[in-house]
């Protein structure tokens, strides 16, 4: 390992593992950063009683995680932001809403860029790592997707347009 490294994601400083470094298209991660989820995503599948939470982390591990401008970087933080305001919003499954999201990923969208915010939530993939059963998984992952939803309100509204138009499609 080469030391630690501020994710330009979520902030959080995390070990550095430079053999995991590749240049993402549309995640913008630090190489442990992602480490870290690709952990929390084997945990959360090895429980069935947590798909839920499971499909929930991965909207909000990618909105907290924008990358840089370019089209599917901007593609992944509306589809995943929309993720997470039907699911904290509207109250849509996991199941409901992976379906939502693939129309909004349709082939013929389109994406205006949002800048990101400044902070992209308090909470970071590695307080969910801490957490040892699996309730305490539901609540942190839970909290987690609040946290960046709340993070990204001023594009909430037309982050909400969007998600109704693909309920009403």
């Amino acid at each position: 390992m080469g030391g630690t490294v501020i994710c330009p994601g979520c902030g959080a400083d995390i070990p550095d593992v430079p053999e995991l470094r590749s240049d993402h298209l549309y995640v913008g991660a630090a190489s442990g950063c992602w480490a870290a989820y690709m952990e929390l995503t084997g945990r959360l599948m090895a429980d069935p009683g947590l798909l839920e939470a499971r499909l929930l982390s991965v909207d909000a591990y990618m909105a907290q995680h924008p990358g840089v401008r370019g089209r599917q970087a901007g593609q992944s933080v509306w589809t995943h932001l929309v993720g997470l305001c039907l699911a904290l919003e509207f109250g849509l499954s996991g199941a409901d809403s992976t379906r939502a999201k693939a129309r909004v990923a349709a082939p013929h969208a389109t994406f205006d860029w949002l800048e990101p915010p400044a902070s992209l939530g308090s909470i970071t993939v590695l307080e969910i790592l801490a957490t040892a059963s699996p309730l305490d998984h539901r609540v942190a992952v839970e909290r987690w997707a609040g946290s960046v939803w709340t993070a990204w309100a001023p594009y909430a509204e037309e982050v909400r347009r969007r998600a109704i138009g693909v309920l009403e499609r």
